[in-house]
């Protein structure tokens, strides 16, 4: 169950330090989000907020001894750039009609 649970994900940030990937996975991350806003990590998926992403960059990014604040609000402050690259869902099934809609 405890797999099921961990978020999983990579996320690219850039900061005046420079620029990074952090991969969010992990149990450690997880529960740090959960204790952080007092939801479950599943609302990443369901109801993603900038905020969370966030800290879940800022968290990964501290685990990995990457050159952040120490605390989030001051990895807010420093942040210029947050992009979710891999948010670990399975690829849609049928994204587009494959042309199929053109003039016949």
């Amino acid at each position: 169950m405890a797999d099921s649970a961990a978020v999983n994900g990579n996320i690219a940030f850039t900061t005046k330090s420079g620029s990074y990937v952090v991969d969010i996975a992990g149990i450690k991350n997880t529960v740090a989000f959960e204790r952080h806003f007092n939801v479950s990590a599943q609302v990443l998926q369901m109801a993603p907020r900038l905020e969370y992403i966030a800290f879940m960059a800022w968290s990964a990014a501290r685990s990995k001894d990457l050159p952040v604040a120490d605390t989030f609000d001051g990895f807010l402050d420093e942040v210029e750039d947050l992009e979710v690259i891999d948010d670990g869902k399975p690829a849609d099934s049928n994204p587009t009609d494959g042309g199929q809609s053109a003039e016949l």
